[in-house]
């Protein structure tokens, strides 16, 4: 949350330095997008993690076929 808190604070000095109003409602848009981003690189890298397991499960299996056939 301290994390969060300060990146609002940053938020904040940055629309100020620039002579822009800092409001609740785009800093709730800019941390949605930034959840979204990071939702999509969690999912790229779990869909990665995927595809490696099913592809070594597979090498597994043809190995099997192959001692066993």
């Amino acid at each position: 949350m301290n994390e969060l808190a300060d990146k609002a604070k940053d938020y904040i000095n940055e629309k100020r330095a620039n002579d822009e109003e800092a409001t609740q409602e785009d800093w709730l848009d800019k941390v949605k997008n930034n959840a979204s981003d990071a939702w999509d690189s969690v999912k790229d890298h779990a869909n990665d993690a995927w595809e490696k397991t099913k592809d070594a499960a597979e090498d597994v299996k043809a190995e099997w076929n192959k001692k066993t056939n």
